[in-house]
């Protein structure tokens, strides 16, 4: 039985620092590639229409009222260069041109952030992540990616610690790649907030089509 033991003991040793390899090697590559996809982006002009449908909620989650905002975005990397409204249900929306529509952003963590616990799982492509320790306005979630190209697919998060006035905030994004580039095609966000003079809770749910890459 001792040297079972010493047999089952060794086997997890060893095993051990080839899981943990595998894991970094993944996160590595995979990181390199975004960064990649980032750098080729930088003076990249492209456009797209996107769709979107924002539900405003009641404190249950039922919808109490649904608008329909359709835009065409004009971007240069990361940078918004050109915006049209093309279309609003909101009529206040509609007035001032899409400039107050709804946004959302967070920061998602670099895959070799040392504030963050990472977890390969490379049989379905997917790496879970969390803080180690939460900030306001930390994420948590997982990332899904082709295992066999390791090109992203798709991103689950919600906030693990809220930052006011948000109470409530999760997102899903998925991504398509279009002549090589990569850029995210829908969007499904759910976000809360009580401030002092604005209480709400929305969902968002957006497309992207019709990709225009200039060259």
């Amino acid at each position: 039985m001792f040297k079972s033991f010493l047999n089952i003991l060794y086997f997890f040793t060893f095993l051990f620092p080839l899981v943990s390899f595998a894991q970094d090697s993944t996160l590595n590559n995979i990181q390199r590639k975004l960064d990649e996809q980032k750098n080729a982006r930088v003076n990249l002009v492209y456009s797209f229409n996107t769709v979107s449908y924002v539900h405003k909620l009641d404190k249950h989650g039922g919808i109490e009222k649904t608008d329909t905002i359709k835009t065409w975005q004009k971007f240069k990397g990361d940078s918004l260069q050109e915006y049209a409204l093309l279309y609003s249900s909101d009529k206040k929306e509609e007035r001032n041109g899409g400039k107050k529509g709804h946004r959302a952003s967070a920061q998602l963590p670099r895959l070799d952030d040392p504030a963050y616990d990472f977890l390969v799982d490379q049989t379905v492509g997917k790496i879970t992540f969390n803080p180690k320790k939460p900030k306001k306005g930390n994420l948590a979630g997982e990332l899904l990616y082709d295992p066999q190209s390791l090109t992203l697919i798709q991103i689950n998060a919600a906030m693990s610690k809220h930052k006011w006035p948000v109470n409530e905030f999760s997102l899903k994004t998925e991504f398509v790649l279009v002549e090589e580039f990569l850029f995210p095609s829908k969007l499904w966000m759910q976000a809360g907030w009580n401030a002092l003079i604005s209480r709400g809770r929305i969902r968002v749910e957006s497309s992207n089509t019709d990709y225009n890459i200039y060259k």
